[in-house]
């Protein structure tokens, strides 16, 4: 029997979510090295992307009809977490979720969110939050949660980003996780600043998605040198989500 944290390829996920040319839909396990592949070009500049939490997740497959592109277009993977079990995921490498974990409800962890850096459309996104939206409704999950990457280790490269976090969207203090890993940077704690102009253009779009829908972030940056990216944690409370913006979603995932 599989474990209570673990979740098939194909669990939750149904029939494909279509719109136009795009199609969302759950990727069978002989297509794992395509993904891999595409999330290699994305986070690795080529070879392949993966890690032991890929078979504990439904993968997400992105395409189009009309593209020439052989293989998915964008993909993302997202664990289930029942009510109480928050600790089996890829974030809690990083942080600290135990206050998290006593909050009621399921979680939908999502990760390894990458377009094709030649079909970076918005259409390619709404796709994936499409799939993301299907899973989250099907599994009836409270929350999403996840770790967002900057691109690069230096974070003076994304100092304006910060600083807007750290004024406007930190998450509540008992809930937020404390860093765990070897090299952490408390943003939050440092002296107030205005943030700059180029503040959201420093931002990855998914973590511009995650506020958008209401998400707030931990105080602390975690750099992964593996991946030259710093992670930084994130999370939307569904309930609290926008109505407007959870009302397309629906539509768009075919769940409204």
């Amino acid at each position: 029997m599989s474990s209570p944290h673990v979740t098939q390829p194909n669990d939750g996920f149904g029939p494909p979510v279509r719109q136009g040319d795009w199609l969302v839909r759950a990727a069978g396990p002989g297509e794992r090295a395509s993904l891999a592949a595409l999330r290699g070009l994305a986070f690795r500049g080529g070879g392949r992307d993966g890690d032991a939490f890929d078979a504990r997740c439904l993968h997400l497959w992105v395409e189009k009809r009309s593209a020439r592109h052989i293989g998915p277009l964008a993909t993302a993977r997202l664990q289930i977490h029942p009510p109480g079990d928050v600790g089996h995921g890829y974030a809690a490498q990083y942080f600290d979720l135990r206050a998290l974990a006593a909050a009621p409800g399921a979680a939908l962890e999502l990760g390894r969110l990458c377009v094709h850096p030649d079909h970076a459309t918005p259409q390619a996104l709404r796709m994936i939050w499409a799939g993301v939206t299907r899973v989250a409704d099907r599994a009836g999950a409270a929350r999403l949660i996840g770790c967002t990457s900057f691109t690069g280790t230096e974070p003076s490269e994304f100092e304006a980003a910060l600083n807007l976090l750290a004024a406007r969207h930190l998450g509540p203090a008992p809930l937020r996780p404390a860093a765990v890993a070897s090299e952490t940077i408390n943003f939050a704690a440092r002296p107030a600043a205005p943030p700059g102009p180029e503040a959201r253009n420093q931002m990855p779009p998914l973590l511009r998605g995650y506020l958008s829908l209401g998400g707030w972030v931990g105080g602390q940056l975690v750099i992964d040198r593996d991946l030259g990216t710093c992670h930084v944690f994130t999370c939307v409370e569904i309930a609290t989500m926008p109505e407007p913006r959870k009302k397309l979603l629906r539509a768009l995932a075919g769940t409204g």
